[in-house]
């Protein structure tokens, strides 16, 4: 009977442990194999997010298999159910955007991450002649378990090494000239189509092609690769973007604003 018994008391923690973790895990294990997902500092408030979102689903198992009353589950179950759909109010009306930039290492970073979330894109370092200046700008913006990452390398150049690295780099690049679908046909839905280039202020952005010429593969509000110019400036930047959630964009200057993040570098 002590052996039976035992036994018993394993299986229970056993059980409890599992009821413990497997919510919160099961959501962060979804979370992270979303691809392109990079762990650093900037995806924790998403992170603790999921965690206080899997200890509430933890909380209300064991509510049900508590021993109380019906009536002292029920409101119990009413005030953990509050809290959690507060969690997701906040999460969804009040999303997390977080811009960090640096200038340490800018370029090997900004190629490193290329070669994670879209390796083909680049086949050799970038050429980026003589700048002055080389920055790297980190964009996240985080929606309860969706998450877009956008990368820009935003370099300044002299007038004249300005001049010959735009030259060179569009030498070396193609750009897109066909007009972008938003979306894939659905039941015979009219699908929007938006140019592939934009203008905001002196700013001008180009989405690049893939190397091998198949664009329906960069669906560009989903993975892509952009370059932007400044002649004013004498800037030359390229942005990475990352979302494969993004179902739909629908305007190219609130797309470059809004979700790269181009708002907060400007």
């Amino acid at each position: 009977m002590e052996a039976v018994e035992k036994k018993r008391r394993w299986l229970r923690w056993a059980m409890d442990l599992l009821i413990w973790c497997g919510p919160t895990l099961a959501l962060l294990t979804a979370f992270v194999s979303i691809p392109g997902f990079i762990p650093d500092k900037e995806t924790l408030p998403t992170l603790c997010l999921i965690l206080l979102l899997g200890l509430i689903v933890t909380r209300l198992i064991f509510l049900f298999r508590s021993h109380r009353t019906v009536g002292g589950k029920a409101w119990r179950t009413v005030v953990w159910l509050a809290l959690l759909f507060a969690l997701l109010f906040v999460g969804i009306f009040f999303p997390i955007k977080i811009h960090r930039s640096t200038k340490a290492d800018a370029q090997s970073k900004f190629e490193a991450t290329v070669a994670k979330i879209l390796p083909e894109a680049l086949s050799a370092p970038l050429e980026l002649g003589s700048p002055k200046t080389v920055m790297l700008h980190k964009y996240l913006f985080s929606m309860v378990i969706f998450q877009t990452n956008s990368y820009t390398l935003l370099c300044q150049y002299d007038a004249r090494d300005y001049e010959a690295a735009k030259a060179a780099l569009e030498a070396k690049y193609s750009f897109r000239t066909d007009l972008l679908q938003t979306q894939h046909p659905i039941s015979g839905r009219e699908v929007p189509l938006i140019e592939p280039h934009a203008q905001i202020g002196d700013d001008f952005f180009r989405f690049l092609c893939p190397p091998d010429g198949d664009t329906e593969s960069w669906e560009f509000y989903k993975r892509s690769l952009l370059m932007v110019t400044n002649d004013t400036k004498q800037e030359i930047g390229f942005i990475l973007f990352d979302d494969i959630d993004l179902d739909v964009a629908e305007d190219l200057a609130a797309f470059l604003n809004e979700y790269c993040g181009w708002k907060y570098i400007r």
